[in-house]
């Protein structure tokens, strides 16, 4: 490939010319710097792009993955770089990375963000919302995160500096010939210099004609979340729904989640357009109430009444009051007793007047 540059002041056209990366580094420094590069709305429609880079994630009993890479939207990329001068750039490295995966699958948030704690000084949801400074919401990413991790569904990326036929084959049967959750793709990125211009070629590989097992997050819907709990959850649908009637009316806002394959929708509050998260629900008829956001939205005695006006619920009187979590309890086993219902309201209708009071 010949590249022709020219400043916009000359009509004179000078050839730019190659330029070989010299070591593996050298492409993952220029991915961690710009993640972006990497167009994965190319490889999963309406995905928001990649836009948070870690360098040498440590995954146990599998060594490192050269970069692992997040969206706002909790979409994980996982990034391997070779040279094309590596003689494992054809068969071995799709086994490298498809470790990688394997020993990413199933791990839990927390455990990724303590790994990216570690090396990073900062916390996985700081270090996103740094980055986008506004129209940050850390509960959607948290819960992409989650979804990704639990469901196996990574973006997995060979970065090459130049490809050959044997990997670009490999990555079209894999893409093409299966049902898996995962997508596999490579990235050649071709560098040419002249002058003072430095010109990148990002060329990606693998984007399947048909769409991906692990593609695109599911938005449930009120029929569609009412619908999973009467199939599974028979015995809570009327609590359930009793709860979610009442949320209608008071919540500033009701949040339908993403889950693949468990439905769940979020009682929020708002402040100064800032959002609270309170309790979930989820189709598989569990409550979880969001200590973990509230610890992070309001002040401590706040949450410390929240708790107190809890604990007065029998089954909710073990509850921890380690606000860092998110604990989760059976609907049925909570509400069974109507009484119970009538006091969960009143706290969260006390948490409201004490927040925006």
């Amino acid at each position: 490939m010949k590249i022709l540059v020219r400043n916009k002041d000359s009509k004179r056209w000078k050839i730019a010319e190659s330029i070989r990366a010299k070591a593996e580094a050298e492409l993952q420094v220029l991915l961690t710097e710009s993640p972006s590069l990497i167009r994965i709305d190319e490889i999963r429609e309406g995905v928001s792009p990649l836009l948070l880079a870690v360098r040498e994630f440590g995954l146990p009993g599998s060594g490192a993955s050269d970069i692992l890479s997040f969206s706002a939207d909790g979409d994980i990329a996982i990034i391997e770089c070779k040279l094309a001068t590596n003689p494992e750039i054809k068969r071995k490295v799709i086994g490298q990375i498809l470790e990688y995966a394997a020993f990413l699958w199933k791990m839990s948030y927390e455990e990724v963000d303590e790994r990216v704690q570690k090396q990073k000084g900062k916390s996985l949801a700081d270090l996103v919302g740094t980055v986008l400074a506004e129209d940050w919401d850390e509960e959607r990413f948290r819960n992409g995160v989650k979804q990704s991790l639990d469901s196996g569904s990574f973006i997995l990326i060979i970065v090459v500096d130049r490809i050959n036929e044997e990997l670009r084959r490999i990555i079209r049967y894999v893409n093409e010939c299966s049902e898996s959750a995962f997508s596999l793709h490579a990235l050649e990125m071709q560098r040419f210099q002249t002058d003072k211009i430095d010109v990148l070629v990002p060329n990606l590989f693998g984007i399947s004609q048909k769409p991906s097992a692990g593609g695109i997050k599911k938005k449930w819907s009120e029929e569609e979340f009412f619908a999973k709990l009467e199939k599974d959850e028979p015995t809570a649908l009327e609590i359930v729904r009793k709860i979610y009637d009442w949320s209608s009316g008071k919540a500033d806002r009701i949040w339908f989640g993403t889950g693949k394959e468990t439905g769940s929708f979020t009682f929020h509050y708002l402040k100064e357009n800032k959002t609270i998260s309170v309790f979930s629900i989820y189709t598989n008829a569990r409550l979880t109430l969001n200590y973990g956001w509230l610890s992070k939205q309001v002040n401590k005695a706040i949450i410390e009444g929240f708790h107190r006006r809890m604990h007065e619920i029998p089954p909710l009187s073990h509850i921890s009051s380690d606000f860092s979590k998110w604990p989760s309890v059976k609907i049925l086993r909570v509400f069974k007793d109507p009484k119970n219902l009538e006091k969960f309201k009143q706290a969260v209708t006390w948490l409201n007047d004490a927040i925006k009071t």
